[in-house]
């Protein structure tokens, strides 16, 4: 049998020739790819080659996306693919490929002959080229199966299409920032900084080369960080982390537009801080705006644009598969467990936003908790709560531990200042309220979400399930070194979790755990009103 015969009949078999049709995809893709000379004089908008990376990789990207997200209906489209390729005839269609990748090619080295003698190609001649780029482009996805059951597939799966291809995109988006993309996005936040700003300020100037904006005399200064790509990188891994841990009860494909969503979301509301800092400096305070409000206000969008998220996926029926289900009275949430530690960080960062004058609204923060504490009660009061001699005596000792430690002990504090300008009635009740929050409310908010929910999340889905017993290194070591990651002397705090997780496996309770934390809050809040230690409390 001759060859050419034997290759005729070996491409009959489905999988021999899909494999053969890629490989001929790349092997062009690839040929074009080196063969070409960029002309760098030519505007993006004439030049193919921009085309050919942007468009082509966005398509290569989603491609790839949709083929993953399709794979567990696979049998369906597998068959419509085998029923169309059988009855394909792929060799009229491979003829005019190679015959229209022939002259691609040459057409490739002429351009760049003509560029690399220092001449730029007219406009016709990078016309026609784009042409037979596209001619070339739609030859090769006809040569395994006819264009309209590409299209069918797409359609019958329109949904799983539209997340591919947004996600493609995002991917096409991210790779052009991790290049050079963070200077334009700096410059379109300056932007719409300035047209928010135009809104309600008569006095409003923009240097484009500075990327500064100024209002009467206070300006700032959009740098690259400034740009809202920190929020978008924070949001990307909080939602995919969110994605992937409650995938069970989440709608996919449709649910991977959350990650869109929220990164469009986290930079508007970039672009919004930097309006109420602008805002703030020019009728409030400078130093507030440029101190606690331009650190901590993106930590307030950040939570707005991830908690509102959880909160519409997990209430919403379109994204949601258990949203109108109603939940057993008799099973705890992770709600339950999470929202005085969500209301704690918000309250905490409320808080750094006010500096420096953020003591006064240490009341937000004790509301908040309380409050969040208070909805839930219900649910607390089915966990054994008995009061732990060994969890005291941990707790007592974390607490000489810390205080023994303490790396500024010797240093003034700005707390210490602030309470010295109080009066006597103002300053005892601060501290009554200060103790509350310190010994009660945080060790609750933080033990429900540390030991709680974390240290069991990570041994099993079904957290509600996990034995406050059941021991686990591998928990033991995420749980605490999150808990550590919130404090800043993060070692010694990390060292405290795991004694508290110790406790609690010990004893088979979490009150154990609270108590011990309750206990070393205690000998830290004492020793620093004593002593006057006050760089203890921060």
């Amino acid at each position: 049998m001759p060859a050419s015969t034997s290759l005729a009949s070996g491409l009959q078999r489905p999988a021999l020739r899909t494999t053969a049709w890629l490989a001929l995809c790349v092997t062009e893709m690839l040929c074009v790819s080196l063969a070409h000379y960029l002309p760098h004089a030519l505007p993006q908008w004439q030049n193919p080659f921009f085309y050919f990376r942007v468009f082509g990789l966005t398509a290569l990207a989603s491609a790839a996306v949709f083929a993953l997200m399709l794979w567990p209906a696979r049998e369906r489209a597998i068959a419509h693919w085998l029923d169309a390729q059988y009855s394909h005839n792929w060799r009229l269609p491979l003829t005019t490929n190679l015959t229209l990748f022939g002259l691609l090619l040459a057409a490739t080295l002429k351009l760049g002959s003509v560029a690399a003698s220092g001449n730029v190609p007219s406009l016709d001649l990078m016309l026609g080229y784009n042409m037979l780029v596209a001619a070339s482009a739609f030859s090769l996805l006809r040569i395994d199966v006819p264009v309209r059951t590409l299209l069918q597939i797409v359609c019958r799966n329109w949904q799983t299409a539209a997340v591919a291809l947004t996600v493609g995109c995002l991917i096409r988006l991210l790779s052009y920032f991790a290049q050079d993309g963070w200077e334009t996005l700096a410059g379109m936040t300056l932007h719409v900084v300035h047209g928010v700003l135009a809104l309600y300020e008569t006095d409003v100037a923009v240097d484009l080369a500075r990327r500064a904006i100024q209002v009467d005399d206070f300006e700032v200064t959009i740098a690259t960080n400034c740009s809202g790509y920190e929020g978008i990188a924070l949001t990307t891994a909080f939602l995919s982390v969110y994605l992937w841990t409650f995938r069970a009860a989440l709608r996919f494909p449709r649910a991977f537009l959350l990650l869109p969503i929220g990164i469009v979301g986290i930079w508007l509301l970039n672009a919004l801080r930097i309006v109420a800092l602008v805002s703030l400096g020019v009728h409030v305070s400078p130093a507030a705006a440029v101190q606690g409000f331009h650190s901590q206000a993106g930590w307030i969008a950040f939570l707005m644009a991830t908690f509102a998220l959880m909160a519409l996926a997990h209430n919403s029926k379109w994204f949601s598969s258990v949203a109108a289900r109603p939940k057993p009275q008799s099973e705890p949430t992770a709600l339950a467990f999470l929202a005085p530690f969500i209301a704690l960080m918000s309250g905490a960062v409320l808080m750094a936003a006010a500096a420096p004058r953020e003591h006064p609204f240490y009341i937000i923060k004790f509301v908040a908790v309380m409050f969040a504490v208070w909805h839930f009660r219900t649910v607390y009061r089915r966990l054994a709560w008995t009061f732990s001699y060994e969890g005291a005596i941990a707790g007592l000792l974390v607490g000489a531990l810390w205080v023994a430690t303490d790396p500024h002990a010797s240093s003034g504090s700005a707390l210490a200042d602030w309470l010295s300008q109080q009066s006597p009635w103002v300053a005892i009740g601060w501290l009554i309220v200060r103790a509350i929050g310190s010994t009660v409310l945080i060790p609750i908010a933080e033990e429900l979400a540390f030991r709680g929910f974390v240290y069991r999340r990570v041994i099993a889905p079904t957290f509600e399930t996990v034995s406050f017993g059941q021991y686990s290194w591998l928990a033991l070591a995420i749980s605490s070194a999150a808990f550590g990651l919130l404090h800043d002397r993060w070692l010694a705090a990390g060292l405290s979790g795991a004694v508290f997780t110790l406790v609690m496996c010990r004893t088979k309770t979490l009150s154990a755990a609270v108590v011990a934390h309750a206990a070393a809050n205690v000998v830290i809040f004492c020793w620093a009103v004593v002593f006057r230690q006050w760089s203890l409390l921060g």
